[in-house]
């Protein structure tokens, strides 16, 4: 008996210490995993929500705040030497972002004249009476900067097609005549899709990738989608018209970081694929035709290797880069996805657009990359973190129980001696 209680004894021992290893080693792993989950990107949606962005807001606040000298006499001289940072290097957004982050930058006193003046102001956007009176705060000679930087910048995006031109209506040209209304809304529509060129573009470009000629496949593949949804009247389609045209700006600038080109050339390769592309581009410009079948044909082409699933998931993304264009302006919207590393990124860049606006252009400016970790989600729980959390409670108790278990069976009291003669 006395063999068999010491061979049980240790046969749990053995156990026991089996069981205290494997708890050590998945706790760490089970916290990492709970961790990862909580703080990656996967907890940026699509769709931020009312306390993502406010959330955001109050750490883009505390993120200029940062930013100003400690000493309040210095901080004006500062702040209008950073607007006339970005005035000088031709960046509206930025320094529009500048002056709506006065509040955070300048002294109590220079605020309390600031807010003062911007309640005068008899503008509808609280945005637009801060902005008016921002900017009579500055010197003058700035001031003029920042409206001349308007106005050229209207006309560059304007010429390079990220801005569509208004349209002229006939009350408000009655003399003009509906002529003039039809070549207005004819120029807008050229104006709209000059820099995604037209289809006939598209064919030459296609000619010469399949004839191996150096390319931007990419680019030329961001131009197909961006035409073909050009032919629909949806909204979904306009945003997607917008973002293809700002990637395609990104791209010829080389603006994007080789990680997001990576990521962004297995999305457009999946919507448009090569080993379905190559061959029907082949097929459609093999014969010698008119200029105007050979379109038809490179058309139908690029129609008929669309990946309807692939195409959704990039639709996803360009649905985020449109809506960042809309929070800023499409110059601006370069600046921001430059940073980007990912389709987390991209969620993070939605995120401060959303709570910023062209604030997120001065912040990106200001701090780079860094900037996206300023967008705050908060932990979002998913059934898959409830189910690790209640995992790692159980690793923890177990490890307790082991640990006790194994505590009182070694450490034990000793036992009292009986008297003599009992």
């Amino acid at each position: 008996m006395a063999r068999r209680r010491k061979s049980t004894e240790k046969t749990s021992g053995w156990m026991q210490a089996v069981v205290f290893n494997s708890m050590l080693i998945l706790l760490p792993v089970i916290g990492a995993q709970v961790l990862g989950a909580a703080f990656s990107g996967s907890a940026f949606s699509d769709s931020p929500g009312i306390e993502a962005i406010d959330q955001t807001r109050k750490n883009m606040d505390e993120a200029f705040a940062s930013f100003a000298p400690r000493n309040p006499s210095d901080r004006y001289e500062f702040w209008y030497d950073v607007v006339d940072r970005e005035l000088s290097q031709r960046d509206v957004a930025a320094a529009h972002g500048f002056l709506l982050a006065a509040p955070q930058m300048l002294d109590r006193k220079d605020v309390k004249e600031l807010m003062v003046a911007a309640d005068a102001e008899r503008l509808d956007r609280a945005d637009d009476r801060l902005t008016a009176a921002a900017l009579r705060k500055l010197p003058t000679a700035i001031s003029l900067k920042y409206e001349e930087a308007q106005v050229s910048e209207r006309v560059v995006d304007v010429q390079s097609g990220l801005v569509e031109t208004p349209v002229i209506d006939a009350a408000d040209a009655p003399l003009a005549g509906p002529e003039v209304e039809v070549s207005s809304e004819r120029a807008a529509t050229e104006s709209r899709f000059r820099l995604l060129g037209t289809f006939q573009d598209l064919a030459e470009n296609s000619e010469r990738w399949v004839r191996g000629d150096r390319i931007d496949e990419v680019a030329l593949k961001i131009t197909a989608i961006g035409l073909l949804e050009a032919e629909t009247a949806d909204g979904l389609s306009d945003a997607n018209i917008r973002a293809a045209s700002i990637l395609k700006s990104a791209l010829r600038s080389r603006r994007l970081t080789d990680d997001f080109q990576d990521y962004l050339s297995a999305r457009v390769n999946a919507a448009l694929p090569d080993s379905d592309l190559r061959p029907a581009l082949e097929t459609a410009l093999g014969e010698l035709t008119t200029i105007d079948v050979r379109t038809e044909r490179v058309k139908a082409a690029f129609i008929d290797s669309i990946d309807a699933r692939g195409l959704q998931r990039l639709e996803t993304d360009l649905e985020q880069i449109d809506r960042i264009g809309l929070l800023t302006s499409p110059a601006a919207a370069v600046t921001l996805i430059e940073q980007l590393e990912d389709s987390a990124d991209l969620r993070r860049v939605r995120l401060i657009a959303e709570a910023g606006g062209d604030r997120a252009v001065a912040l990106v400016k200001q701090s780079g990359a860094g900037a996206l970790r300023i967008a705050d989600t908060g932990v979002r729980w998913t059934i898959q973190m409830v189910l690790q959390v209640m995992g790692m409670t159980a690793a923890g108790l177990a490890l307790i129980f082991v640990t006790w278990s194994t505590f009182r069976r070694n450490i034990r009291k000793k036992k009292k001696l009986e008297p003599m003669g009992a």
